[in-house]
């Protein structure tokens, strides 16, 4: 019925049924006990129904507030609902169970967000939030909040662009042009001038051999069309910002955004530094729990403390999990491990049989920092193990962890930042790992190159903690958070003019854009 007087034009009645049927479905959602089919219920009843009407008429008669609030109610609210219901875990019982009363409390109030908790989030971010979504007519919405203390809101209503038919068809040709492989394993086969690059190639490979011919200008013209279809529109609302993070929709989370080129060829990373969220409901759980992680990590007398960061570097894969060895990842690892005690930061360092699932779990779930340099895939990370259910750290598996002391987690593998793009929105290894404790996670969109990324982890680490070497006993951190210093790392490949997209581009920062280390 909402959607037969939306078509009419009757937007009174329209918002008046969305709003009622909005209600009647969150009762029976906050009766869903498991995740999955929490996402399901989540993904038939919302992703083409009553969020996407009321959202929209909202917009249509200028109330941009109140269609920001329903597109932020209609997403992630399964990943927040995991969030909250982990935190207060141990907030009222310990680590094992919640209260029943604490229970229906988060259930009821789980998909609650409103203009306050967006306006509070932008500014306690200290950064610019882009909010894409789709317009019932299948424009795009875009909202930038401003980091301020106003919370100024610029609303913009775009098209898809001249020949281009969905958000689908924008992301699978740029990441064609690019030569990288596309989400959909469909129009994979469809990328004739790549094919040969990736034969032999399984999804989970990490191996050398990626880089581009130096100077390589593929795909430019490509990426000044996106550029102009999801950023020139806002342009002006980003001026004097230096960080921006962006809440993607559908495909647009499979879209290289740091590639994007400006009309002076300048790339999107080289403007901001950038981040990356499901909704900015989950931003608002991920800060409620970083005062609590701080008193952990500070709490030397807490019997569960345990190393500052476990680096795991090319574990052992016996023949049967057909995988080939990583030694880029083992001296990655060894490299990093070096860095975090010269900058006087206890780490274990896990490599060839020791990477064991068991031994791996067991040290990340007291570690602040985890970085795994190995094979992955959308679903998991391999380990060592004599097969590969032996060895594989599924989704679910860490969905089940907790990572109360978690500050970042790498994920230096291929296809990390990959899986299946749904309301709550990707749905994958990382989420796993945010929903598990860890407010940031560093990912990959495609598959990458073994010395490469080498090299781009262990100047991230560089960054991030120099040596302690010359400085005061207490002064061992930079004070730069991940996503200025991947920026950092993308900004020096791009100038040293020997790296094309593909090379530089693969990793981006996923959860709390400043996120303390």
């Amino acid at each position: 019925l909402g959607l037969c007087y939306y078509r009419k034009g009757m937007n009174d009645k329209a918002i008046q049924y969305a709003k009622d049927s909005i209600a009647v479905l969150d009762t029976l959602w906050s009766n869903l006990e498991y995740d999955d089919r929490r996402l399901t219920f989540d993904d038939t009843t919302i992703k083409g129904g009553c969020g996407i009407i009321l959202q929209s008429v909202y917009y249509n008669i200028k109330e941009h507030r109140d269609a920001l609030v329903a597109c932020e109610n209609a997403r992630s609210r399964s990943l927040r609902w995991l969030l909250s219901q982990q935190q207060s875990r141990y907030k009222i019982n310990g680590p094992n169970a919640v209260s029943d009363h604490t229970q229906k409390e988060f259930q009821s109030s789980a998909n609650i967000i409103d203009f306050n908790m967006i306006k509070e989030t932008a500014a306690k971010s200290k950064s610019a939030i882009i909010v894409y979504s789709l317009h019932e007519d299948g424009d795009i919405l875009i909202w930038v909040i401003k980091g301020s203390e106003e919370a100024e809101i610029i609303p913009k209503k775009v098209g898809m662009g001249e020949g281009i038919k969905s958000l689908k068809d924008l992301v699978a040709s740029t990441r064609r042009v690019l030569r990288v492989r596309s989400a959909d394993v469909e129009q994979d086969m469809e990328m004739e001038d790549a094919e040969s690059s990736f034969q032999g190639r399984e999804e989970k490979v990490r191996k050398s051999g990626f880089i581009e011919p130096p100077k390589t200008k593929i795909g430019s013209k490509k990426l000044k069309q996106v550029y102009k279809i999801l950023i020139y529109p806002i342009e002006d609302a980003l001026k004097n910002e230096k960080r921006v993070t962006i809440i993607p929709f559908g495909d647009l989370y499979s879209l290289p955004f740091t590639a994007l080129v400006d009309d002076h060829g300048k790339y999107l990373i080289e403007k901001f530094a950038l981040s990356f969220a499901p909704s900015i409901g989950t931003l608002v759980e991920l800060q409620n729990r970083i005062n609590e992680k701080v008193s952990l990590q500070n709490d030397k007398q807490d019997s569960s403390a345990a190393s500052f960061a476990v680096i795991v570097g090319n574990p052992h894969y016996h023949r049967e999990m057909r995988m080939n060895s990583l030694p880029c990842a083992e001296s990655e690892a060894k490299g990093i491990h070096g860095i975090m005690t010269g900058a006087g930061k206890e780490s274990k360092l896990l490599t060839g049989r020791e990477a064991s699932k068991e031994a791996v779990v067991e040290a990340m779930e007291g570690a602040a920092v985890i970085h795994l340099a190995s094979h992955g895939s959308k679903d998991g990370i391999f380990l060592s193990g004599l097969t590969e259910e032996e060895g594989k750290l599924t989704m679910e598996e860490v969905q089940r962890l907790r990572l109360r002391r978690a500050r970042m987690v790498v994920l230096s593998a291929c296809d990390t930042f990959k899986g299946d793009v749904r309301i709550d929105g990707l749905v994958g290894i990382t989420r796993a790992f945010i929903a598990a404790g860890s407010p940031t996670v560093v990912a990959s969109l495609w598959p990458v190159d073994d010395k490469i990324t080498e090299y781009m982890m262990t100047r991230l680490y560089g960054i991030l903690f120099p040596s302690v070497k010359g400085r005061g006993e207490d002064d061992c951190a930079s004070g730069v958070d991940v996503c200025s210093a991947l920026q950092q790392v993308m900004i020096e490949m791009i100038r040293k003019d020997q790296y094309s997209v593909k090379n530089w581009a693969p990793f981006l920062m996923y959860g709390l854009n400043d996120s303390p280390i």
